[in-house]
């Protein structure tokens, strides 16, 4: 029987926040640096033939490029400088046909991709170009700012509080989001629900969590109020959405993968 989860957008109210946590919000947020942004982005190639899930902008660019006909999957790694990527395959000893190059060059701003495959043996040399898989007209341009708390005690010495979002074309803070105490050093930035708008996802580590707990605070985007907000239903879920964007699923591991259809998270038993 399957499970239904409303993929809903709804604000979160606390009811049981301890007097640690009330502790922490008291005190002055600091501004932080050092928090990795990893971006997912999904992409498919103009023909169809192609899925892409790319991690792009972070040190270490990798990405999974699927041949929907051939049913293939290459996992690839490599470097990034400015919009230039350079990956190649790994774990090759289970590729028939060896190692695959993947160049291209990424707009971070429309998502298009013009990229290159070339296998090592020369047998293949295609040129592809991707577009975002869940294409919509008016993507908001966001960069962000973060704060929180240091010298703290364990298990973490620091901790995020406050994530301001701005707009890229005017610099302006659209929305300043907190309510939370989330891991300092990375957050992730994805399509959850696969409706083209990127949401924001949190390690949290309140109430004495830490990362191992794999306890996550989604941020949905509602392109109707133009706002990021709190989901209690994905929050309920143990552990981190690996979104197979191909297939519109989300496997949230221990056997928990969901399939997206219509605004609803449908569990495969």
């Amino acid at each position: 029987m399957k499970t239904k989860l409303l993929l809903c957008i709804a604000t979160l109210i606390f009811s049981n926040i301890s007097h640690a946590e009330i502790a922490l919000n008291a005190m002055e947020l600091k501004p932080f640096n050092n928090v990795r942004v990893s971006m997912q982005r999904m992409l498919r190639s103009s023909e169809g033939k192609y899925f892409l899930s790319l991690y792009a902008g972070i040190w270490n660019p990798h990405a999974t490029l699927y041949n929907l006909v051939d049913q293939q999957e290459i996992n690839l790694k490599g470097l990034q400088k400015g919009d230039q990527l350079t990956l190649k395959s790994v774990g090759s000893d289970k590729l028939e046909n060896g190692q695959y190059q993947f160049t291209g060059l990424l707009d971070s701003n429309t998502g298009n991709l013009n990229a290159h495959l070339l296998k090592s043996d020369h047998s293949l040399a295609q040129s592809i170009s991707f577009e975002p898989a869940n294409k919509i007209s008016n993507k908001p341009n966001f960069i962000f700012k973060f704060y929180g708390l240091d010298n703290l005690s364990e298990p973490y010495s620091a901790a995020l509080k406050q994530l301001d979002v701005v707009n890229k074309n005017n610099n302006t803070v659209a929305q300043s989001l907190a309510g939370f105490t989330a891991f300092p050093k990375s957050i992730g930035y994805m399509d959850v629900n696969f409706d083209g708008y990127y949401d924001i996802v949190l390690s949290d580590i309140s109430q004495g969590r830490s990362i191992k707990d794999r306890r996550y605070i989604y941020w949905m985007y509602n392109p109707q109020t133009q706002q990021f907000q709190r989901s209690p239903q994905l929050e309920n879920i143990v552990g981190f959405p690996s979104l197979h964007g191909e297939k519109q699923q989300i496997d949230f591991g221990n056997g928990q993968l969901y399939q997206v259809e219509n605004g609803l998270l449908n569990r495969i038993e």
